[in-house]
């Protein structure tokens, strides 16, 4: 039962997997805490959402999609080759043209709040890549929040001082001459592939009655909020010496209870293999997401690296429940084969974690201390396997589809130099730490004062 003085809460999602997951997370915590939350994202997430104890309302008209859509409603972007045009394509279209539609679904919601609970303080809690709350935090809007905090999810893209221009997956500057030339890259980057969704961006901002400054618009989710919780532990993630101090880390995201009787219901036949692990083998687990379904890429590899090593045990999960890997594949005796798998189950008995640098895989492997190998380069994984390779917690092999050769080598990199288990452990101590869903909860409250001092 939610709590008549809490505020209520809006939560947006951006409408794929890769922010449904972790923002269900979020919502269910809070909703245990006993918030009331609204959720504003795509239609086909409603359930999803719902399922949580959530309030739901869906966005509609062109921002309604999800990640299945995506190749028949904007089937063009397959011919762009990956890279900087079609990251600047993907901003234009999957991010900024559906503002309005995002804008009215944010809107309707909190009208509803408005009308249904009068007097409750209502704050918007807005996941950084949905760029329609934007517009409302610079006076757009006919209905607004007493306050707005910024969810982060994926790797931090402020522009800083500090770092490389975002998703080139370069490190941090070691120089004042280095700095320089990131500047100038920057400004080159702007100028040649992100002035069109910009463009866009402020065109659509000013038409919905917002006067927006100026900010870029991969900026604003972290400098327009009250706040900006970042859901992870700071040293998984590069400093930036100028970043406001409403920038903030959580630690993590939030621990649910987990589940006992029900979980070991759905244990494969194997398990106790990597439960009890008699013969003490290097456990390697190799999982390429949730989205990305060509097994070809790492999976098939990995199994081919690793093959005729008998202290080396291999779980492969494929990503999807009831998901089933080519007969053709050759499936060596030391591998075992799962359809799903949680990763919170899996990661604390592995001696390494093969996959793809996305945000929320790291981010679970970090919080049980297991190291990595990682292999991305699409979406924003290119610059989170840069990251974890920074942070010293993985081997970045800089390509999505690595050879079994460089798979093996980075493997046995980890397995045989401890820095990599170490700077794992150190992360997974800060994390264990922090209490995300308390820094969540009193970010929220300290927003509703400043609201009432305006």
């Amino acid at each position: 039962m939610s709590a008549p003085g809490k505020p209520l809460v809006v939560l947006t999602c951006t409408p794929g997997q890769g922010h449904t997951n972790p923002i269900k997370t979020l919502a269910k915590a809070l909703t245990l805490a006993g918030y009331e939350v609204t959720v504003v994202s795509s239609s086909h997430y409603q359930k999803h959402f719902e399922d949580a104890g959530c309030s739901y309302v869906a966005i509609q008209g062109y921002g309604d999609y999800w990640d299945g859509d995506r190749e028949t409603k904007w089937p063009e972007r397959a011919s762009i080759p990956p890279g900087p045009d079609q990251f600047a394509w993907t901003i234009e279209h999957s991010f900024v043209r559906v503002i309005p539609d995002q804008h009215a679904a944010v809107q309707k919601a909190i009208k509803g709040l408005r009308e249904t609970h009068p007097g409750r303080a209502v704050v918007l809690l807005n996941e950084s890549a949905f760029l329609g709350s934007l517009p409302l935090m610079k006076g757009a809007g006919e209905v607004k929040p007493d306050g707005t905090i910024g969810i982060g999810i994926n790797p931090i893209s402020l522009n800083s001082v500090d770092t490389a221009p975002f998703g080139l997956g370069l490190p941090p500057p070691k120089s004042a001459a280095e700095s320089a030339q990131y500047a100038e890259m920057r400004k080159g980057v702007e100028h040649l592939y992100l002035a069109k969704p910009q463009a866009v961006f402020n065109d659509i901002a000013k038409d919905l009655g917002a006067e927006t400054d100026g900010t870029v618009c991969s900026d604003a989710p972290y400098l327009w909020p009250d706040r900006f919780l970042q859901l992870c532990a700071s040293s998984i993630m590069y400093p930036r010496s100028d970043a406001p101090d409403s920038v903030r880390f959580t630690g993590g995201l939030p621990r649910l209870p987990r589940p006992t009787e029900a979980a070991s219901l759905d244990r494969p036949a194997w398990w106790n293999e990597v439960v009890a692990n008699p013969a003490g083998k290097d456990i390697v687990f190799v999982c390429q997401g949730t989205v990305l379904m060509n097994y070809d890429d790492l999976i098939t590899p990995t199994l081919e690296a690793l093959k005729d090593r008998p202290n080396t045990l291999v779980i492969a999960a494929l990503g999807q429940r009831g998901a089933t890997l080519d007969s053709s594949i050759n499936v060596p005796e030391n591998v075992r084969v799962v359809d799903y798998v949680s990763f919170d189950d899996i990661l604390p008995h592995c001696s390494v974690f093969v996959g793809t640098g996305g945000y929320g895989g790291i981010q679970h492997s970090v919080s049980h201390g297991t190291p990595m190998v990682v292999a991305g380069v699409t979406e924003d994984k290119t610059e989170m396997c840069a990251i974890c390779e920074w942070a010293g917690v993985a081997v970045n092999l800089r390509t999505g589809k690595p050879t079994s050769e460089a798979l093996r080598a980075g493997i046995d990199k980890v397995l045989s130099d401890p820095t990599y288990k170490n700077a794992c452990v150190r992360i997974q101590a800060e994390m264990a730490a922090s209490d995300p869903i308390k820094i969540i909860m009193k970010n929220i409250e300290e927003v509703v004062q400043l609201s009432r001092v305006r």
